[in-house]
């Protein structure tokens, strides 16, 4: 957070003294600029807020049968603009691209809470979207067992290094990469700390200029009857 706090304070800082010393250099892209450090300090205290949500829920999630399906489906919805705009195509299990929302064919219930688990998926498609670049795909997989359910999220970007990927997790940390990308370093951070809460994993496989796939297994709701 320390990052685009420092950048504004800089930024409004020079205008002030601008302003002091009766020059008003202040142009139409600085405020832009202002705007945009603005927006980001508020994305990165929003997602804080929601990692600390995580964190002290405990007992309060709300878990009940999901279907991990539906829920990627309608996040592929949800996220459509940003993929769009960021010329990002989906595919489902590598097989060319499909249209939002994603087809995923066979229901996949497991016990979760429903919003967070939107959440998590929501920041894995994001991610990988902004990682890539212009007419990259990100290819999604969603399969199932009798005890888990799978879901892949891979992308094509520039990939961690093998000294990043430990830390890939870790609550504000960026890699080399995030240096041309917008975000708060805590995306990643929330979804481990969810998918963990709700007993499952999650994992990274990753190499430089060759993606990054991010696999969550989640335990399947039990079978009743």
């Amino acid at each position: 957070m320390r990052t685009p706090l420092a950048a504004l304070l800089a930024a409004l800082q020079a205008g002030l003294e601008e302003l002091r010393d009766g020059l008003v250099r202040l142009t139409r892209e600085g405020l832009a600029g202002l705007n945009d450090q603005s927006l980001r300090l508020g994305r990165v205290v929003a997602d804080l807020a929601e990692l600390t949500a995580v964190e002290t829920a405990g007992p309060s999630l709300r878990l009940a049968s999901v279907d991990l399906a539906q829920i990627v489906r309608e996040e592929s919805t949800v996220r459509e603009s940003e993929l769009r705009a960021a010329e990002v195509n989906l595919e489902l299990d590598g097989h060319g691209p499909v249209p939002v929302p994603v087809p995923v064919p066979v229901p996949v219930p497991v016990r979760a809470d429903a919003d967070r688990l939107h959440q998590a998926v929501g920041n894995l498609l994001a991610n990988a979207a902004r990682y890539c670049r212009p007419g990259e795909t990100v290819n999604l997989s969603v399969t199932a067992d009798e005890r888990q359910a799978v879901l892949r999220v891979a992308d094509h970007g520039p990939g961690f290094s093998a000294d990043e990927l430990p830390h890939i997790f870790d609550r504000l940390w960026q890699g080399r990469a995030a240096e041309q990308v917008a975000g708060s370093g805590i995306g990643l951070a929330f979804v481990r700390k969810f998918v963990v809460s709700q007993g499952g994993t999650i994992e990274a496989a990753s190499a430089p200029g060759q993606g990054t796939v991010m696999t969550i297994s989640l335990p399947r709701e039990a079978h009743k009857g």
